[in-house]
């Protein structure tokens, strides 16, 4: 019996050895920050270390399929993984006609969109550094100075079909965004009952790439259309109420030209945050303008973002921290960033990012406005 079994692992073993198995690469990203200013508390502290684990492999038919895992690792033991990028599992197809992913993945409008936020060396306030130290944001849903749910790694299909004659087109269709990351793998229908986000959801982009006199270019345009936020906040002190279907546009345009870019980025998530029979609608809207300067290896950059946001009848109702009379007034965030990047090769890129913000509660007559500073340097090295 002994020998037999000896025997059968043997074989097994040599079976498995001869199965064709795709490769796996490993990269990540580690990063200090060092910031002090006006009216935040400084210090030192970390984003978006993380590792992936990334394969590919052609099928027998010649489709490449490929996934990574990606996990941002200083979430490890604190009880919740980010519900955003770059914490994500998924798996991909690539054909002629076009990529299919399913799971954690970007959707088209995040991808499609030029990310003009983080065009100034330290990622501007697309890394979101600076609110590391500074949690004083007043208008914003989601991503501050972003479209609904940008970059959200909620499970998801996404769809790309090939660029022709320099149009992009992505769309992506997500059951429901209350399925993050951090909600771990279940997918029952009770996790609909909190929350606060909007259920199933579809994303979509087009972006058109192309030169002109010496002059590289990208417009794009995205949609996000889908049901309502769901009515199960632990906040909310009313019987009942309808929200408003989930219905955000945005769009960019990025010009290149030798050393110099510029860049614009526009969104607009309308009264996608209130409910559809508050007397005061909801409103959410901002945008980001940018330069970029590069001279050999040092980087310059400028931005400024503005965004305002406006609380419907229910969302001040029912926010247990403000009264009611909060509706309607604006919410409004901004923000001048002043960057400085130098590579200093071997993947180690340093920077130097100044931030002058200011943050506004819609009335004038409360003394809780603030208009802090941060001055940040940081470290990446990537792998």
């Amino acid at each position: 019996m002994n020998k037999f079994l000896i025997i059968l692992v043997a074989v097994m073993s040599f079976a498995v050895a001869g199965v064709a198995n795709a490769e796996m690469t490993m990269s990540g990203n580690l990063s200090q920050f060092v910031a002090m200013g006006d009216k935040i508390d400084g210090g030192v502290t970390s984003k978006f270390n993380r590792m992936t684990f990334g394969t590919s492999t052609t099928t027998d038919n010649g489709w490449t399929v490929g996934g990574s895992f990606s996990m941002e690792y200083g979430s490890v033991g604190s009880g919740s993984n980010s519900a955003y990028l770059p914490t994500s599992n998924s798996m991909y197809v690539q054909t002629d006609a076009g990529t299919v992913a399913i799971g954690q993945a970007a959707d088209g409008v995040t991808a499609i969109v030029p990310r003009i936020g983080a065009m100034v060396p330290g990622g501007g306030h697309d890394a979101g550094y600076q609110y590391l130290f500074d949690g004083g944001n007043a208008a914003s849903n989601g991503v501050a100075f972003a479209e609904a749910y940008y970059a959200m790694a909620a499970s998801k299909i996404d769809v790309r079909l090939p660029s022709v004659n320099g149009f992009s087109v992505g769309v992506s269709y997500t059951p429901s965004n209350q399925f993050t990351p951090d909600q771990g793998l279940g997918r029952q229908q009770a996790a609909m009952e909190t929350g606060g986000r909007h259920g199933e959801t579809v994303h979509a982009a087009v972006s058109y790439s192309g030169e002109t006199e010496g002059m590289s270019y990208t417009i794009a345009f995205g949609s996000i259309t889908g049901n309502a936020q769901n009515n199960g906040d632990a906040t909310n002190t009313l019987a009942t109420f309808t929200n408003n279907d989930l219905n955000a546009v945005t769009g960019a345009i990025k010009i290149n030209s030798g050393n110099f870019t510029i860049g614009g980025h526009w969104y607009n998530n309308g009264d996608s945050f209130g409910a559809s029979a508050d007397a005061v609608q909801a409103k959410d809207d901002g945008y980001t303008v940018a330069m970029e300067y590069a001279m050999g290896n040092i980087t310059l950059g400028a931005l400024y973002a503005h965004q305002e946001l406006v609380r419907g009848t229910r969302a001040a109702t029912v926010r247990t921290t403000a009264a009611a009379g909060t509706a309607g007034q604006v919410y409004e965030d901004e923000v001048t960033i002043l960057g400085i990047g130098y590579n200093m090769g071997g993947g180690v890129n340093t920077f130097v990012q100044y931030n002058q913000m200011s943050h506004t509660d819609g009335t004038h007559v409360t003394t809780t406005d603030v208009d802090p500073s941060v001055l940040i340097a940081g470290i990446t090295l990537g792998f």
